[in-house]
Order: C-alpha cells, then sequence, then structure tokens
C-alpha cells in the first residue's frame, strides 16, 4: 500500500515497523512456534505441574492462591525519622518486605566523617553508620514476625546490617531465632560491578561463609547470600549470562559450604535476585529456566534430597536502567508490564522501580503507583488466580528450554576457565559484560533497538511529564551532611570505652585466627561500634590497612584497643 497525504502531513504506513528478530538478549526467534518445536521436551521430566520437580512451572502446587509475592522496594532517605514515617506510610498501604539500603560511604566501609564521604553522604539512603541510626529508622516497626532485605552492594554491608537486626532483638529480648529475610551478601556482584574497596575477595568469600554458617545456627529464616544477577545485568550482562553468572554463585557458594560440613540439605532453599528488564517472554522463560536448572544441580550434583534443597526462591528488582528521564511517564508502562511478567513467572517478591526513579529518589506518589500496580494486577486483572497461566505456549515452551541450553553452555566456559571466582580475577567476567554492553550501545545508535521516546517517537512532553520530573526526592543539603558528621563524633564519645575496646580486641583476633567473626561483631555493634570501625579492624586482622580508601591512618583510639593484639 502506497504512503498516504493529508495537506501537509504524510502517513507513512510502515512508521514503526518492527526492526528486530531477536529478542533483547539476541535470542533469534522465528515469527510463530508449534508442537514441532516442543516435540522433545518431555513434560514429566522438563516441566511438571506446579509444585514438582523441577519447578519449572513454580515451587508450590497452588501457587499465588497459597501465597502471593512479597511486595518490596527500598526505602532509605536522608533522616532515619523520615525513612521510620515512609515505612510505616508503605506497610498501611500494602508493602509486606522491607528493604534497606545505605548510602554509598557506608557501604563502602567507610564512616561520614571519612573524607571521601562528603559527596555521597546521604545519597541513595542514609548514613546508618551504628545502632543508634537503626533504632530511631524502625522505631514502632516489630522486628518479629517481618520480611526483611539489605540491598547493600557489599559483603561487609551484608554481615553489619545483619547484625545490628540481631543486635536490636537481643537488646530487646526478642527471639532471635524468629529474624527473617535475606541479603545479597555476593562475593563475586561486590566486585564485578562494583569494585568495591571495602574487603579484597579473599576476606568477602571467607566473611560470607562466615555469615551463612552463624545464620543457619541462629537465624534459621534469614538466608545470608542471595546471589545477585540484577547488577551484573543492568552492567551489561544479557539475561543468559545474568543467569549463568547467579547459578556459578550459588553453586560455589554450596561448595564452600560442604567444606564446613554444611550440606545442601542443611542450607535449604537458594534465594536469588534477579532483573526484570523489558523483553516480556524473555523474563517469563528466564525465571522459569533457572528455577528449573537449580533443582537439577542440587539434585544431581549437590545430593539434595529434599523438595527444599531443590528449591530456588527468585527476588525481582525491576529493571531501573530500562528507565528514561525523557518523557517519564512512559515508565509506567514499562514498570507495568516488568511487574506483570514477574507474576507470569511465578517469583516470590518483586522490588519495582519507579516512574520517577531515572530523576531521582522516587517520589511518595510513584511508590504507591508500584504497590496499586501489583494491587491490580492481583485483585482486577486476576492474573494471579491459576498457576503458570502462560504454561504449554509453544514459544514460552521453545524460550525455557533455550535459556537452559544456552546457559549451560556458559557454565560450562565459565568451569573451563577455573570457576566463577577464577573468571573473576582474570577479568574474563567484565570483559562478557562489556562486550555485550557495547553491542546494545550500538544497536541504540544504529537504531536497531528502540527506546521510546529517546531514540525514537520522541514527541513532546507536556504537563505531566513536567510534573513527575519535578517531584523527585531531591538530596541532602550540605547543612545536613554537616550535621551527620557533628552527629558521628558525639556519638562516639557516648560509648563505654572498655566494653567496646574488648570487642575489637574480639573481632580483630577472630579474624586473623580463622574464627567465625558474627559474635564478635554483634557485640561490637551492640556497643555502638560503627561500620568504619568494624571493616577497618578486619582488614588490620589480615594484615592490610585501616581505610579502605588508603588515605588515613588506623585511628589513635583503635591502636590504643589492640596494642596488645598488633
Amino acid at each position: 500500500m502506497s504512503d498516504l497525504k493529508c495537506g501537509d502531513v504524510e502517513l507513512n504506513r510502515d512508521e514503526g515497523g518492527l526492526v528486530r528478530d531477536a529478542t533483547q538478549s539476541h535470542i533469534k526467534v522465528k515469527n510463530v512456534y508449534n508442537p514441532e518445536d516442543v516435540a522433545a521436551i518431555e513434560y514429566e521430566t522438563e516441566i511438571a505441574d506446579p509444585g514438582q520437580y523441577p519447578f519449572t512451572r513454580g515451587l508450590y502446587p497452588n501457587m499465588y492462591r497459597e501465597r502471593l509475592w512479597l511486595k518490596s522496594f527500598i526505602v532509605s532517605y536522608s533522616t532515619p525519622e523520615e525513612t521510620n514515617e515512609a515505612f510505616k506510610s508503605y506497610i498501611k498501604n500494602g508493602m509486606n518486605d522491607l528493604r534497606l539500603l545505605a548510602d554509598l560511604p557506608i557501604q563502602s566501609g567507610i564512616d561520614p566523617d571519612h573524607p571521601c564521604s562528603w559527596n555521597s553522604m546521604m545519597c541513595g539512603g542514609m548514613s546508618t553508620y551504628a545502632i543508634n541510626v537503626y533504632e530511631k529508622m524502625l522505631e514502632g516497626i516489630p522486628l518479629e514476625g517481618v520480611t526483611y532485605e539489605l540491598a547493600h552492594q557489599n559483603v561487609s554491608s551484608s554481615i553489619f546490617f545483619h547484625g545490628m537486626l540481631f543486635a536490636m532483638m537481643e537488646k530487646r529480648g526478642l527471639n532471635t531465632s524468629t529474624l527473617k529475610g535475606n541479603g545479597i551478601c555476593d562475593p563475586i556482584r561486590a566486585k564485578l560491578v562494583y569494585a568495591s574497596p571495602d574487603w579484597p575477595t579473599e576476606i568477602n568469600r571467607r566473611v560470607c561463609l562466615d555469615h551463612i554458617e552463624f545464620c543457619n545456627q541462629n537465624t534459621p529464616k534469614w538466608k545470608a547470600i542471595a546471589p545477585n544477577g540484577v547488577d551484573p545485568c543492568q552492567a551489561g550482562m544479557n539475561a543468559i549470562q545474568e543467569i549463568g553468572v547467579v547459578l556459578a554463585v550459588a553453586s560455589a557458594t554450596i561448595e564452600d559450604l560442604q567444606k564446613r560440613g554444611i550440606s545442601i540439605d542443611d542450607y535449604g532453599s537458594m534465594v536469588v535476585s534477579l532483573d526484570a528488564e523489558s523483553d516480556f517472554f524473555e523474563n517469563i522463560a528466564k525465571f522459569r529456566a533457572i528455577r528449573k536448572m537449580w533443582a537439577k544441580i542440587a539434585k544431581e550434583k549437590f545430593g539434595a534430597k529434599t523438595k527444599k534443597a531443590m528449591h530456588m526462591k527468585i527476588g525481582i528488582r525491576t529493571s531501573g536502567l530500562s528507565l528514561q528521564w525523557q518523557k517519564p511517564l512512559n515508565n509506567a508502562s514499562r514498570v507495568a508490564f516488568q511487574i506483570l511478567s514477574c507474576v507470569f513467572g511465578g517469583v516470590g517478591s518483586i522490588d519495582a522501580s519507579s516512574i520517577d526513579e531515572a530523576v531521582g529518589l522516587p517520589s511518595y506518589e510513584a511508590r504507591m503507583y508500584n504497590l496499586d500496580t501489583q494491587h491490580i494486577i492481583t485483585h482486577e486483572a486476576n492474573i494471579a488466580l491459576v498457576a503458570d497461566p502462560l504454561g504449554g505456549s509453544y514459544y514460552l515452551e521453545w524460550m525455557t528450554d533455550k535459556f537452559e541450553k544456552d546457559c549451560n553452555e556458559f557454565l560450562k566456559d565459565i568451569e573451563e576457565r577455573g570457576g566463577i571466582y577464577e573468571c573473576l580475577d582474570t577479568g574474563w567476567l567484565n570483559a562478557v559484560m562489556e562486550e555485550n554492553r557495547l553491542k546494545i550501545q550500538r544497536e541504540k545508535a544504529e537504531g536497531k533497538r528502540l527506546i521510546i521516546g529517546v531514540n525514537s517517537f520522541k514527541g513532546e512532553e507536556g504537563p505531566i511529564n513536567k510534573e513527575i520530573s519535578n517531584c523527585a526526592y531531591k538530596v541532602p543539603t550540605e547543612e545536613m551532611r554537616a550535621d551527620k558528621i557533628k552527629e558521628i563524633k558525639e556519638f562516639r564519645e557516648t560509648r563505654n570505652k572498655r566494653a567496646l575496646f574488648e570487642c575489637f580486641r574480639r573481632l580483630y583476633l577472630d579474624t586473623k585466627e580463622g574464627r567465625n567473626i558474627s559474635r564478635a561483631m554483634i557485640d561490637g555493634i551492640k556497643e555502638g561500634m560503627t561500620m568504619g570501625e568494624m571493616c577497618g579492624i578486619v582488614r588490620l586482622g589480615y594484615g592490610i590497612g585501616y581505610d579502605p580508601m588508603e588515605m588515613l591512618p588506623t585511628p589513635d583510639y583503635v591502636q590504643e584497643a589492640l596494642k596488645e593484639c598488633l
């Protein structure tokens, strides 16, 4: 059909046509799928009913009729008081998974009065340097019967903030074995994406195992590690590489635990964190494939005997990278479809990004949109009524099978290169991530990957888009940052010096002599030990400098505490 003209406007019938024949992760697809494409897939062994091995269709027979997914998002504003108020408001409106975060200096293992802290202090999260801040943040919020998640980037943060929750429960006389939730605590992700300065990989790997061992014994409802694919994916890896890295980290963790006498059945289910990008069917296939693959790995490689040990529980962060500051109203569609793909994929928890997240920290109303979207999917669209409602789709089953085959090839490559830690140390993982990131950039530049409102269909931004941009949370003032530095200096003066120094010594010696550091750290937290002090003393126990940034000497008071040990 020829183009049509109407006055000065030319109507192009082919405008907006498809420019791709592959998914977001470059999986080539046909225009139609039929029974022949899935003829080799045996239902009983490769798909099965929900709740049955290999759990492709979901972990539980009744899925969301039995239990809905957890609804979470990071809540961490500039002050503990503001964060506390926000938590209580969101809980009233349906949030049932409390996700905590600290600012970048704290996640890097330094306190707010470190010279490197100033520019990023209280940005993207609170400066939760010690237990006094956590107590304010969670005032009036129960510690028992609540699911907490730690979204921090580093192993040091995962163990420290679990220790904060544990210490608060002990101080209140609560049953610490009821503490429920998980932290990421992924040694690979900490270095692959963030190159975090707090601890080198050797310490991260050891402390991660200490943390898992302590949690298994003392907080069995807390999953101490959640191998993370979100950040590697958003840093450049495609979906196949993302789940490959997550499976490799999960496998390496179980191998390390077995050396400590902890079996996969002792450990139980594996919790992981994955990204939900904008490719709808690719997301669903990815979630089904990784669940299926882990069940096989757990049973065939590690000898898992219980269903629980074969379970992989998937927590989702919808893709913040997919959100755009241009025409931010479009982000509402992106977030809604990403959430929907998660529900179709049978995930266990969803941390949905907010429509204004490309502009700044999300506004209150954007957060409420996240929750309401999930409520609409549940109660109006009725998506949750049936377990795996897209199961049996020729396309989806073919895609799930394709994911498994391609991911197994990627895992084989990792093993042949010496395993996941060797692939990190040699830089191979970084190269894989960078290669795909550049490929995506080229596709966008060449118009082979369309981002609506950015490189196609740009249109004009009206008042709604502008208002969304104006509502984003603003960064803290210099005065607030100066007050935070004054606050920590005053807090240090209030501590029981003798009790604190004893905790410093125990933490140092437990680190140096190879004992589990968790208990000494928790006791130190109860006495007011800060993140920077904990991180620095563990470094000293390994014979490296106290300061992760290699700018400052060991503080005089820390040297005084450790003078009999050094």
